[in-house]
């Protein structure tokens, strides 16, 4: 009798993770049939850990515009101001390792890798001194590349950056297990599932990222972003949700001369105090705040956006 019961739970085991492996299999599938972030005006940068997707359009000044770190984000962050700030400058969008279409690799995202391959990516494709726009946890790593290597960067517009005060707390909290936890091959993918769902994405936009309604297709862009390619985007989100990928960057925001100014959303959370914490650290940075958005005020309110960042590039 107890024989039968084990072969049963054994059996009801295997069939329950079969089950589970099939549900994540085909919600990736499904994703990549229908993904709407696919491009055909794309290149390929081959980095050493991994294949880079990368955009360029127009002539002028080059700038490198660096979109948030989410496994949602990719370069369609800039997609309402591309065109028309390419009339004046050579553009450049990426979607930086782990993220939309680049490659994914199986393994521990740091902000030093992050660094490393926008630094790379500045001397091997751009070839000369850029302006560069990053949005929220991706400015420590053009704060930490301009601090290792200053004839990288020209002026640095940062788009709602993260307080330094509660990025060097998260960094300070151990969270290996969450990690670990993450990037098992049956529960880490399920979990990773449930945080980049359609919902999660919605219920983000909704509350940190826009005051004004979302369209459905920015959603599906993010979610698109978060499941394009193989099952392997959960790497990444294990490295961020273990705060892998921060770094405190209080000392090098001291030490660099480049021109900087942080773009906020009006709605943004704690911006105005984010703003003051920076100036601490450097008194050279300038403000501007842009009404009636939050976190992309690129995305939201582009023609403001727009005005605001041709005024200081």
């Amino acid at each position: 009798m107890k024989k039968n019961k084990l072969i049963s739970a054994a059996v009801l085991s295997t069939l329950t993770a079969a089950s589970i492996y099939s549900i994540n299999r085909i919600i990736n599938l499904m994703a990549n049939a229908k993904a709407s972030i696919s491009s055909d005006n794309g290149c390929k940068y081959e980095w050493r850990f991994g294949n880079i997707f990368y955009t360029k359009q127009g002539e002028g000044k080059p700038v490198l515009l660096i979109h948030e770190l989410t496994c949602g984000s990719s370069d369609l962050e800039w997609k309402n101001i591309v065109k028309e700030y390419s009339k004046n400058h050579t553009v450049y969008t990426l979607d930086l390792l782990g993220c939309g279409r680049s490659d994914k690799p199986a393994f521990t995202y740091t902000n030093f890798l992050y660094v490393q391959m926008i630094t790379d990516f500045v001397k091997n494709i751009i070839g000369k001194r850029t302006d560069v726009i990053c949005t929220g946890s991706s400015v420590q790593f053009i704060v930490m590349a301009c601090y290792n290597d200053d004839s990288l960067f020209d002026k640095i517009v940062m788009v709602n950056p993260e307080s330094i005060v509660l990025s060097s707390q998260n960094i300070a909290t151990n969270k290996k297990l969450t990690k670990l936890l993450i990037e098992m091959p049956l529960i880490g993918t399920t979990i990773f599932n449930i945080y980049n769902s359609m919902y999660s994405y919605k219920k983000l936009f909704e509350e940190q990222y826009f005051t004004t309604k979302i369209k459905s297709s920015v959603v599906k862009n993010y979610y698109d972003a978060a499941h394009y390619g193989t099952m392997t985007s959960k790497y990444l989100f294990a490295s961020i949700s273990a705060n892998y990928t921060k770094i405190n960057i209080s000392t090098a925001l001291k030490s660099i001369n480049n021109s900087i100014i942080i773009v906020g959303g009006e709605n943004e959370k704690n911006i105005l105090q984010t703003c003051l914490e920076y100036q601490e650290y450097n008194s050279a940075i300038e403000t501007c705040i842009i009404k009636n958005c939050k976190h992309l005020p690129q995305l939201e309110q582009p023609k403001s956006f727009l005005e605001t960042i041709n005024i200081y590039l």
